[in-house]
């Protein structure tokens, strides 16, 4: 597997952990029967738990644009030393932002400086493709 789709699937797998950390949240929150239940009522999310969802909806958000810039890319047999650097510096920015987020860090914005080097990382890929 190549480093670029590596890091695809560990932006995959950073995902899973955010989504079961806001399912937990909401466990918590709701209680254990609420969390058996269709859910027909919203989870009163705070905190963390509150970050944690709204995290993992920006990395889903983010991931999937990283995916559709990346995979055609790759599909294309171009990879390099940018290719791969965009990748990496894309799985960093995006775990350096979740704990971040999910910590309530603010100090300097530093959150939105990591949200703007996965952007960074996935534009190096995407010049990459002309």
């Amino acid at each position: 597997m190549s480093v670029e789709l590596s890091m695809l699937m560990w932006s995959g797998v950073l995902l899973l952990v955010l989504i079961v950390m806001s399912a937990n949240a909401g466990i918590m929150a709701m209680g254990l029967p609420w969390g058996f239940s269709n859910r027909d009522e919203a989870a009163n999310l705070e905190g963390w738990g509150a970050r944690a969802k709204r995290c993992y909806m920006n990395h889903l958000e983010n991931t999937v644009i990283f995916a559709a810039i990346l995979l055609p890319v790759s599909l294309s047999g171009i990879s390099n030393d940018m290719t791969v650097l965009g990748a990496q510096i894309f799985l960093a920015a995006r775990v350096a932002h979740a704990i971040i987020y999910v910590a309530g860090i603010t100090l300097l914005g530093l959150r939105t400086l990591a949200y703007f080097a996965g952007v960074i990382g996935t534009i190096l890929i995407l010049i990459q493709a002309f």
